[in-house]
């Protein structure tokens, strides 16, 4: 009989089309090229960074600066302008034409001017004015307007939600998006990866920041800066925030660390994403592994992919053990004929991992031939480096 096994393939090109390109905001590295810009950029390079975020460097002129990302490789994809200038479409113009010299896709407003602590919808409606009308301005040069917002947003007003759900409501999408810093998103005690599946369409760019636990939220738009901490290790919960990105298809992320440790912690910052991006490509082909284990019956890699302490969950009710698992697909009690797990959800968080999918496949259950569609966790964990089921349920 001819056994056909669709696994979690579809996960993989998914990822590469949604492939989300790593770079830092070039203020990160303010130690590294203080002394020497050329130096600071190879060891920027030697880290395997080649994006970045900001279109200039105030100690050469930019025809000099230009030369040495070119000569080693990085692209610039964002630049700043401050409202001011969005003001004024003279000073918008000068600052496309910088974009473009240094081959940018976003010009990016980093704050709303407003007196002190007190942020009103006022404040609030002429950055939407201004946005929107910038921003066209943009758009007709063949460039995208995104705006960082701080955490002051966020405050209640006298309509339906917060005055950053009011920004989203009244800026054209066409004209006007955002970069989502996630550390400023938590900092009014948001949830980032909430809000990016709350706006999908509008946040192609992040800036990739963890805050201290035991941080107080607030609504300033203001945090010491030495709570920025290595990215996994704070309160914002990253981990979140990259899956919810790839779900919503975000084109690039910027690491940004304001701490007085940014030099010392950037590799800390690019090892934790790897190492996140490692285990996930890691755990899809161990759950694709064990499917094929499981369609050819194969003893010896369905004890290799699990744990001895297996729980295995059958929508039945039915819970079996490890031995008791491989026995039923070895002995023909369970007969996989064909199988296909679609696109797996996957979580990982240290050494422990969720998977969630739907299983659809045709079986042969104690010599009768039968259809199940099932929804799937799996939970897998690290042992001595590498990846098991510890407990699997189904549910119809």
């Amino acid at each position: 009989m001819k056994k056909i096994i669709a696994l979690s393939f579809c996960f993989a090109l998914s990822f590469q089309t949604y492939a989300q390109e790593v770079g830092i905001i070039m203020g990160t590295a303010r130690d590294l090229v203080k002394e020497d810009v050329e130096d600071g950029l190879i060891r920027l390079k030697n880290m395997g960074v080649k994006y970045i975020e900001g279109a200039g460097n105030r100690t050469m002129p930019n025809e000099e600066y230009k030369a040495l990302l070119d000569k080693h490789g990085f692209q610039t994809i964002a630049g700043g302008t401050s409202f001011e200038q969005l003001q004024d479409p003279e000073k918008i113009k000068d600052i496309i034409k910088n974009l473009k010299f240094f081959g940018a896709e976003y010009a990016v407003c980093y704050w709303i001017p407003h007196n002190g602590n007190d942020f009103t919808l006022e404040d609030m409606k002429k950055g939407v004015a201004v946005f929107n009308k910038a921003g066209k301005q943009f758009a007709e040069a063949g460039l995208s307007f995104l705006y960082h917002a701080h955490g002051y947003e966020f405050r209640p007003y006298d309509g339906e939600g917060t005055m950053y759900d009011y920004m989203m409501a009244n800026t054209d999408p066409r004209y006007v998006n955002v970069e989502m810093d996630v550390f400023w998103m938590r900092n009014p005690g948001q949830d980032p990866a909430a809000l990016m599946r709350k706006y999908p369409n509008r946040i192609p760019v992040t800036h990739l920041k963890d805050r201290m636990i035991g941080s107080v939220d607030n609504l300033d738009g203001r945090q010491d800066k030495q709570r920025n901490v290595v990215l996994g290790t704070g309160d914002v919960n990253i981990a979140e925030v990259m899956k919810a990105a790839k779900e919503i298809g975000v084109k690039y992320h910027f690491i940004e660390d304001e701490s007085a440790r940014a030099d010392v912690q950037l590799p800390m910052h690019l090892a934790f994403l790897r190492t996140q991006d490692l285990a996930v490509k890691a755990i899809d082909q161990s759950v694709i592994k064990l499917h094929k284990a499981m369609v050819n019956a194969d003893s010896a890699n369905l004890a290799y992919l699990t744990c001895e302490e297996l729980t295995y969950g059958h929508s039945s009710g039915k819970i079996e053990g490890r031995k008791s698992f491989i026995n039923s697909l070895t002995s023909g009690e369970s007969d996989f004929v064909t199988l296909d797990f679609g696109t797996p959800d996957i979580t990982v968080k240290g050494d422990v991992a969720w998977v969630r999918s739907t299983l659809n496949a045709d079986v042969v259950d104690g010599g009768k031939p039968n259809t199940i569609a099932l929804k799937i966790l799996y939970v897998w964990t690290k042992e001595q480096g590498y990846w098991k089921l510890l407990a699997r349920q189904a549910v119809k």
